[in-house]
């Protein structure tokens, strides 16, 4: 019996943003269900680390 593989494979797109002294490697792949795009994403990554790096 054949087995159809219907998953399209997709290789992520890879991007780097430097912003002061910090480097984020951006690995995005698309996903059919997702709430919010790339560049929302990131900016929420990034105030998320800024929040830790501020509390001890």
């Amino acid at each position: 019996m054949n087995t159809i593989l219907t998953k399209k494979e997709s290789s992520p797109v890879v991007r780097k943003y430097k912003i002061g002294n910090m480097t984020y490697i951006v690995k995005a792949v698309t996903k059919d269900g997702a709430k919010e795009d790339a560049a929302t994403k990131v900016h929420r990554l990034i105030q998320n680390d800024l929040r830790r790096a501020k509390t001890p």
